[in-house]
């Protein structure tokens, strides 16, 4: 995440679970927790992560949540093309 941030504006998008209306609040404390209190403050939590703009959209699915109407160029993780984060940042950087 350094790495990135050094390179780039990062948001953490995530969608919620309507059905758990606790999750909010624990996506919140986990990007806390293991992220720290500055990518807190840059969490976005949306069910339609389409309706988002940027350069990029980090995800480990391509539709569903809105990602299909991603304006921007979205990098499947977990993929062939980019199995860990590894392949990622060498593709970012």
């Amino acid at each position: 995440m350094k790495k990135l941030n050094e390179e780039f504006d990062v948001y953490i998008l995530s969608a919620p679970s309507v059905e758990n209306p606790l999750c909010y609040t624990e996506k919140r404390l986990w990007i806390e927790d293991y992220l720290g209190i500055e990518m807190a403050h840059k969490l976005i939590i949306s069910p339609n992560k389409g309706l988002n703009k940027g350069d990029y959209l980090i995800d480990d699915y391509i539709e569903g949540r809105g990602q299909e109407n991603f304006e921007g160029e979205i990098i499947h993780f977990g993929t062939e093309k980019f199995p860990s984060w590894g392949e990622v940042m060498e593709y970012l950087t």
